[in-house]
């Protein structure tokens, strides 16, 4: 009995180191997405800025600021898609680690009713013990 109790007690530390794992990647995923979320906030910005700056342009300024305006749209796009995917990729994290901790609390559990059958167990063979002795 007592051994089986340490088989889930070692599966729940090897999930626990799992988790822990998963917690850092959650940890660096959110950090991303902050950062990209902010240089989208920028991005959009320098867009709203040069819709703002609408002079007379000689007709070489006028390409310039439409190849700026392109290249600043494609930034953004590519921003945008790079934060649906990882917000995405955050919920697909958020997930795993529910399952993960259930998981383990799971094995906590049965590892701890393992021990205290086993605890029992000894318990009931000692008192058996004790009482044959008495018997003499």
């Amino acid at each position: 009995m007592t051994r089986r109790a340490a088989l889930f007690k070692k599966m729940a530390l090897t999930q626990k180191l799992h988790l822990t794992k998963q917690l850092r990647a959650l940890g660096l995923v959110r950090d991303e997405l902050s950062k990209n979320r902010a240089m989208k906030a920028q991005l959009e910005e320098l867009l709203e800025a040069d819709k703002a700056t609408d002079h007379a342009r000689s007709g070489m300024s006028l390409y310039s600021a439409s190849w700026f305006n392109t290249q600043v749209r494609d930034q953004l796009l590519s921003i945008s898609h790079r934060c649906e995917h990882l917000a995405t990729e955050m919920v697909t994290l958020k997930k795993d680690i529910a399952s993960a901790e259930h998981k383990r609390s799971r094995q906590e559990d049965k590892a701890t009713e393992l021990f205290a059958e086993a605890r029992k167990l000894a318990q009931d063979r000692a008192d058996i013990q004790l009482a044959e002795l008495r018997r003499r």
